[in-house]
């Protein structure tokens, strides 16, 4: 009997472990098998979070963006709404000043009576004349007439370094677009644009009509060494490190000259250059650097000027032009941002218009700043013949808005109206 027990039990012992055996081989072999069903499905859902924050912060990014363009715009429209007409048109003039006395040289008045957008400091003007070769005198003059100002102004120079080294006096030699370009090295470029601009920040300055966008494509070069490169992509490059090197320094950057002056074979300054290349060149040459950097660079300013390119206007110099700046700059290349002139004291201009006539004629085709004012009647001349436009019909009152609205929100992005 007992010999029968423990049978019994034994083979209940061993019915067990052979149970426990089973349960172990099954168990086994479902965690070998559940990893390559679980895996993908825990990746799945790890990519699927990433990616949903990354979508999630982007939207955030884009939000923030348009929050930020639809603040400026409000503050530009609410600073309009409380501006005369004279005002506006103030706004659309950026003046040059001959001499260093703040009174005696009229741009108190420009400043405070005529209420121009902005003032250019120019070394072949006297500008920089002793005492005004010292950093802190120039900066307590900007301040001057900042405070002057009933809308705080543009205040610029064209510092491109090289040939056009306005800040020679106070900080010497400087290498030219040129000699940067020759570094094969963007980011010297960009430190040397950032470096510009903290300088001009000194000296009380917020705007630098630079760099140069032209392509080398003759020679001698009427340019000289003012030219990155002679390929639109070596100029978008390099163009594009200086720009990058003062914008992210609060200092609003130019691309210059467009349509392009790198084919000219005579100075524009001693009458107006023609350029003879078929529409399809100029998209392949001249107008290249702006369709590889308007997008990508977001310019704060590009200068229009005198020269005639057949292929665009027959007619008319392409500052002037609305074929130019409307037709090509604003509506085949989408730039919309502030259009300033070129000197309109050039003798391509001076020779067949008048200041008045060549404002507004400019600002029909789409220009927004004037350049070339320097005296208190030459910007009465410019105010009075816009007025006249408006009264005759040619020019109407929205269309002033349209330039200062872009004024205004060029100065309000880069900290000139706080």
């Amino acid at each position: 009997m007992l010999m029968q027990k423990l049978t019994q039990r034994s083979n209940i012992f061993i019915s067990v472990i052979l149970c426990w055996m089973v349960i172990f081989l099954i168990g086994c072999s479902g965690l070998s098998s559940k990893p390559p069903a679980v895996t993908p499905t825990l990746t799945r859902k790890v990519t699927a979070t990433v990616t949903g924050e990354q979508q999630k912060f982007t939207g955030n990014s884009t939000r923030q963006t348009v929050d930020m363009t639809q603040r400026e715009l409000a503050k530009a429209q609410q600073i309009m709404a409380g501006m005369s007409l004279d005002q506006k048109l103030g706004q659309l003039i950026l003046v040059e000043y001959l001499g260093n006395n703040y009174v005696n040289s009229g741009l108190q008045e420009m400043v405070g009576q005529q209420y121009v957008g902005g003032f250019m400091y120019q070394q072949v003007n006297g500008n920089f004349a002793a005492p005004d070769n010292v950093v802190s005198n120039v900066n307590a003059f900007s301040q001057q007439a900042t405070q002057d100002a009933k809308i705080p102004l543009m205040i610029a120079t064209d510092q491109e370094g090289g040939l056009v080294n306005r800040l020679y006096v106070f900080h010497g030699y400087l290498p030219s677009a040129e000699t940067m370009a020759a570094s094969g090295n963007p980011n010297y470029v960009l430190t040397q644009g950032a470096q510009a601009a903290k300088w001009m920040e000194q000296l009380g300055m917020n705007t630098d009509l630079a760099p140069v966008v032209d392509v080398h494509t003759v020679d001698p070069p009427v340019l000289e060494t003012r030219m990155f490169g002679n390929t639109p992509q070596t100029v978008a490059t390099y163009a594009g490190a200086f720009l990058a090197g003062l914008q992210q320094n609060s200092v609003a950057g130019c691309l210059k000259h467009f349509p392009g002056l790198g084919a000219i074979t005579s100075d524009p300054h001693a009458g107006l250059p023609t350029v003879n290349r078929s529409m399809a060149q100029l998209d392949a040459i001249d107008l290249a650097p702006y369709k590889l950097m308007i997008g990508k660079d977001q310019p704060a300013m590009i200068m229009s000027t005198d020269v005639l390119m057949p292929a665009i206007d027959p007619s008319l110099p392409a500052e002037l032009s609305p074929k130019a700046i409307n037709g090509v700059l604003r509506g085949q290349l989408g730039y919309n941002g502030v259009v300033v002139t070129d000197g309109l004291y050039m003798r391509g201009i001076s020779d067949q218009w008048t200041l008045g006539q060549a404002a507004v004629l400019s600002i029909l085709a789409g220009d927004d700043l004037i350049e070339g004012p320097y005296t208190p009647s030459l910007v009465a001349s410019v105010i009075f013949a816009l007025k006249q436009a408006i009264q005759q019909g040619k020019l109407t009152v929205s269309r002033i808005d349209q330039s200062v609205e872009r004024i205004l929100l060029l100065k309000i992005r880069y900290g000139m109206i706080k």
